[in-house]
This record gives C-alpha cells, structure tokens and sequence, in this order.
C-alpha cells in the first residue's frame, strides 16, 4: 500500500465513497472559537444525564429526533437522514486508502472531540435545541455495582436493552429506529440493537482503569490507554450497533459516551496543562491496517488536519485543543474562567474570572467550547439546576 504521500494530502482526500459530499458547509463555525474568542457566553454546557431538568431531557430528545427527521445533505453511502450523516462521516474514515485514521490513531481524541462539537452544532443550528448537552459518567455506575443502573435507560429516555432475538430496542424515544448503515461496511435495513452484559468490557469501565490510565505522563501513552480500556469498554458494554467501530455513531447513546470520553481527556490535560495541554504523539495512520514505511511511522502532530466532510470546516489538532489560545501561564492563573475546576485526581482548583469575578460554588469541567457540570448545583450564569433523583446523584 502506498503511504508516501499520507501525510501531504487532508484527511478528506484519504477517502474513497460511493458519493460526493456537499460542496457547500451545511453549518458555520464561529472563527472566535479559534481565535481566543471563546467567551463563557458562546461556550457549550454539558450535563451529565441525571443533572439535567425533565425539560431538559425531554428537550434534547426531542432534538436527536429532529435530526432523524431531516435529509442527508453528505451523499454519502446509504444515508438516509441528517443523523445517519454523521455515522456515514465516521464509517468513511475507518474506510480510507490506509484504513481506519480515527481509532488507534494519535488523532482519536481530537477528531472525536470535533465530532461532538460537530454533532452539537447541527443540533443547535438545524434543529433549533437550546439545551445542555449530555454526558453519562459510566464509572460510577459501573463501580456503583450496575453499569446499567441509570434512568437514561428507562422507556422515557433512551430506552434499555435490546429484545429477543435479534436485540431490537423496543423502548424509549428511538424505539425500532430503522438502521440503514451496517453492520461494518454493509448496508442492510435493521432495527437499532444493543446487547447489555460483555463482563471484561465492563471491567474496562471502572473507575480503577480510568486511574490505571490517568497514570500515564505521555499523550500517547495516555490516549492509547483510554482508547483501549474506558473508550472500547464503553461500546462493548452497551454492545449492539454500539459495538460496531463502524457504526456505532447509529446509537444516540454514541454521543453522551463519547462525551465523558473527552472529558476523561481534558481533565487528564489539565492535571499538568504546561505539559499536556499541547502534547499529541501516537501514530498517525493505523499500525495494525498497513505496513511500517522505512521512515518509520508518521506521527500525529497539532497541524493534522481534522475533517467531517464540510459538515464543518476542516480544523487542525491544534486548533480544538486550546480554543481560549492562553499561554500556560494564563492555564494555571485561571484567566477567563470561574467557578471550581475538580480534576481528576481529586484535587479542587479555584479559578476566578478575572474579569466578571464570579464566584460560582458548583464544579465546573472546561473543555474547548465547553462546560461540563457533574453533578453540580448551579450552571455558570447561576441559575439553580434541578436534579430529578438527587439521591442517585453522587457528590462531584
């Protein structure tokens, strides 16, 4: 297999489909995100499940759906909706000329961090969702006793467990959503599955093999740590077209996984952010897909560029690592946040923004274009959150 000229090209060229994307960005992407222009007001809540309001499950729900009701815009094989592109996007990139460049790749994190920010935005722009985002922290109902334990689960949300025989959900708010992606590279007319109860996958899940990972100094060493136990042990767990590497973006759950999978990553950044807020390494094609050049394996660094097929524009690594553009200073000085930072060594960081001086008593986990709440009592701007089961809500 060639690989000379890999590293010349854009991911977008790697591709080869059935179909042509769109010429034209169905989306915008506001420069100031970038550019240091990532304000509190512009930037992205994210809450896990429990945390968010009735309304605001409801809401987002609602806001998924209106994606599955929307045209493909992509072209891309088998779409069939607006959803269905963004699983298209992710199945064409474990699909290139040098194989799958978004898993075991140095680029992993990033590009799925972009591909939530991407997925946001289609929610907002297309489908009008004003809400938080969701997230669902698997470690600790995994080491609560039951991974599964989570009203996210229940018939008014995102539905359970697939039924016999061939593991159809049949519950929640994308009951018998009809799959048209899959499995792998097929394209078949299927109910949307999932098969709970991969025991070695749920061990993946703990919160001791998220510390086994957070052990790690190196970006590389880190990213495939993660990759291989809490990322995969998440997929698997939940199991169906959640297993598939392909597909599973054709779950809903897909999101609010990936979304605790970044925050893993960011607050893994910002235990040490003069060290690692820029640091990326790992390769950048997939070892196991190809075979080693002379040169050695080219290397992921912060000018790869990142693409979801002008969904969005294309972006570099470097570009959704820093959004805010502060130095390393301005990182451990706190500019331009507040609130309480808890990382994830169980430390408490008190940052205070310099400029609204807001003190906000809930814990806040800032990401590029976000903030995520575990768990917390109020969001940034103040107003009070209301938790639907607080006591099965853990302390931040």
């Amino acid at each position: 297999m060639l690989l000379s000229a890999l590293w010349l090209l854009p991911a977008i060229r790697l591709v080869s489909t059935s179909a042509t994307p769109t010429s034209d960005a169905a989306t915008t992407l506001d420069p100031g995100l970038f550019s240091g222009g990532c304000t509190p007001e512009k930037m992205t809540i994210r809450k896990e499940w429990r945390n968010m309001t009735k309304v605001e499950q409801q809401s987002y729900l609602q806001g998924v759906n209106c994606l599955m009701d929307l045209p493909a815009q992509t072209g891309l094989e088998a779409t069939t909706n607006r959803f269905s592109d963004l699983q298209a996007l992710h199945r064409a990139l474990t699909n290139t000329p040098v194989g799958d460049i978004i898993h075991s790749v140095g680029q992993f994190l990033p590009w799925h961090r972009y591909f939530l920010h991407t997925y946001e935005t289609l929610l907002k722009e297309q489908c009008g969702y004003t809400g938080p985002m969701a997230w669902w922290n698997e470690a600790y109902d995994t080491d609560s006793g039951n991974m599964f334990r989570s009203e996210m689960w229940d018939a008014d949300a995102f539905g359970g467990n697939g039924t016999e025989p061939d593991g159809c959900v049949t519950d929640g708010a994308f009951a018998y959503y009809t799959e048209h992606i899959g499995p792998q590279n097929q394209n078949t007319v299927f109910c949307m599955n999932r098969s709970w109860g991969n025991f070695e996958a749920i061990m993946n899940t703990t919160g001791a093999a998220v510390a086994h990972c957070n052990t790690f100094d190196s970006y590389d060493e880190y990213f495939a740590c993660i990759a291989a136990t809490p990322h995969r042990g998440g997929h698997w767990a939940v199991g169906g077209v959640m297993e598939d590497v392909k597909t599973s973006p054709g779950d809903p759950l897909f999101y609010l996984h990936h979304g605790y999978i970044d925050r893993l990553w960011y607050r893994w950044q910002m235990h040490d952010p003069a060290n690692r807020l820029w640091d990326m390494g790992g390769p950048a094609i997939n070892e196991s897909a190809n075979v080693e050049p002379a040169s050695g394996w080219p290397q992921t660094t912060l000018n790869y560029t990142l693409t979801t097929f002008n969904i969005m524009p294309d972006v570099t690594v470097a570009d959704v690592m820093n959004p805010l553009s502060l130095t390393n200073s301005d990182w451990q000085a706190g500019v331009g946040f507040y609130g309480s930072l808890d990382d994830a060594w169980g430390d408490t960081v008190t940052l205070q923004d310099s400029k609204r001086a807001t003190d906000v008593s809930s814990t806040l986990f800032r990401v590029p274009f976000i903030y995520y709440i575990g768990w917390a009592d109020s969001h940034p701007e103040g107003h009070t959150v209301s938790n639907n089961n607080p006591s099965s809500i853990p302390p931040s």
